[in-house]
């Protein structure tokens, strides 16, 4: 086991820990007026925000946002900001990017807030709410682990928030803690057969040429991580869409080389018919869904999970990837290409 798959089985366990100490971690900021979220972040970091902010509007009751750090320039901040709580999300603490873009933010009035991946973050020191993610170690350059914890810590968040509003009642928190505790009860099951499925087909899936990830909206945060863990570690072009924005163009880029990837969680009809589609063209096409199907280009993971909590199940088969495919390629997945390219590009305040 390398560290990216001690990391994902490693996951449960501390999104338990981030449950039981929530209620601490987010008693001040439940309590604060705040009328819109806006979060940023960069890599894995925006990809968390982007898949939660749907799920985040429905439990709060406000407007959530997600951009790029590079997006929120003096002139995006117009009118009263003061209810406006900026999160700035880097897992090593210490991305500039974001941490200009919550300086920004806070010039224009907003209330700032972080959610980094340890205690004692460089972004930290321009923060009025602290909101650390109980990540635990996490030294592989690819992060799987932090993906998860900071989605949960922004659904958390989101929770207390319509809790103190009203926006949510207390059972109906209890119905999200009891969902994703259903949750985490699979996720080993769902890893094994991930690990599964990729051992078996490593060989095939090291020779992909360039891949292409697609979903449906409500995973398209997922997507693009998928896609970044499998581009970090193996070295490859790979791309993620939404459906829709797949059709409007980039399938013109589809030939026998090419490989697509689709996460089908029900609510796209047109799977099966794109899938019949591009089998004109090529014959690595891969559906991955929930179900118990197992028969080379169909996988499932064979859970019942509740949908809005399916975002912690779907990224397993890539990450799964991202972990064993590069070994055969004879790359080590848990060490980027340069470890030093940050203090390089002087992007961080510290090479992590």
């Amino acid at each position: 086991m390398n560290l990216i798959q001690q990391y994902i089985s490693e996951t449960p366990k501390q999104l338990d820990k981030i449950v039981k100490g929530s209620k601490e971690l987010f008693a001040n900021v439940a309590k604060r007026d705040i009328n819109k979220i806006i979060i940023t972040g960069s890599g894995t970091s925006y990809h968390s925000g982007l898949q939660m902010q749907s799920l985040m509007r429905k439990r709060s009751g406000i407007e959530v946002l997600a951009f790029y750090p590079f997006m929120l320039t003096p002139d995006f901040f117009v009118g009263d900001n003061t209810r406006t709580l900026l999160i700035g999300i880097s897992q090593g603490g210490s991305s500039f990017s974001t941490f200009n873009a919550m300086k920004t933010a806070k010039k224009a009035g907003c209330i700032v807030g972080t959610m980094a991946g340890e205690t004692g973050a460089y972004i930290d020191q321009i923060a009025d709410e602290v909101m650390t993610v109980n990540i635990g170690e996490e030294k592989a350059g690819a992060k799987t682990k932090g993906y998860y914890c900071t989605k949960l810590n922004l659904l958390l968040l989101a929770d207390y928030i319509g809790l103190e509003s009203g926006n949510l009642t207390k059972d109906q928190f209890d119905e999200d803690i009891s969902n994703l505790n259903q949750t985490l009860e699979q996720f080993p099951h769902a890893y094994d057969r991930a690990y599964k499925w990729v051992e078996e087909h490593k060989e095939k899936l090291a020779k992909t040429d360039n891949l292409r990830v697609v979903g449906p909206s409500m995973l398209y945060g997922d997507v693009l991580e998928s896609s970044l863990k499998v581009l970090e570690t193996c070295r490859m072009p790979v791309t993620g869409y939404d459906f829709d924005e797949f059709i409007h163009g980039i399938y013109n880029a589809m030939n026998e080389k090419a490989s697509v990837v689709i996460l089908d969680n029900g609510t796209e009809p047109r799977c099966q018919k794109m899938i019949e589609v591009l089998g004109d063209w090529t014959n690595n096409l891969y559906l991955v869904d929930t179900s118990d199907a197992n028969n080379g280009n169909h996988f499932g993971y064979d859970v019942d999970v509740p949908k809005d909590f399916e975002t912690f199940i779907y990224p397993m088969l890539m990450q799964v990837m991202a972990s064993i495919v590069p070994t055969v390629m004879g790359f080590d997945p848990n060490t980027p290409k340069d470890p030093n390219f940050h203090m390089k590009l002087g992007s961080k305040k510290f090479n992590h």
